[in-house]
């Protein structure tokens, strides 16, 4: 397999001055390699990590779940590949490709694929103290 990134991988550091850029379909189907010999279903690498921003790429095989949790602050996902359900307590969003849902923090939520899916993750603003 020719692989698009090694692990373990280094997130690129934000916090410097840097332009970057990242093979996101490779990447991805590196991902979902790695998701299909996981127990979880899933596969993820943090792309990029700084105080005001992180990105990380999710892999999550048709049929699971992420179990709900909050993000550490206001986030935004972005459907490259596939379809999920994004539940909350009030709410079930389904997106697919080229759609994206944002939250703030303080919003309890779980990730359900409805097929293999790719999406990315971005968390940003300082966390709360």
């Amino acid at each position: 397999m020719n692989t698009a990134f090694d692990r373990p991988y280094r997130p690129v550091d934000l916090n410097t001055s840097l332009t970057e850029a990242f093979s996101l379909t490779s990447m991805a189907e590196q991902l979902m390699e790695e998701a299909t010999s996981a127990t979880s279903g899933r596969a993820s690498l943090t792309l990029a990590r700084g105080d005001e921003m992180t990105v990380i790429l999710i892999t999550l095989k048709a049929e699971y779940t992420l179990d709900e949790h909050p993000a550490p602050a206001a986030a935004t996902v972005v459907m490259l590949s596939g379809s999920i359900i994004f539940k909350t307590s009030t709410k079930n969003i389904t997106i697919v490709q080229g759609e994206s849902v944002t939250f703030t923090a303080d919003i309890l939520h779980s990730v359900h694929a409805n097929e293999d899916s790719t999406f990315l993750v971005i968390i940003g603003g300082k966390h709360a103290e």
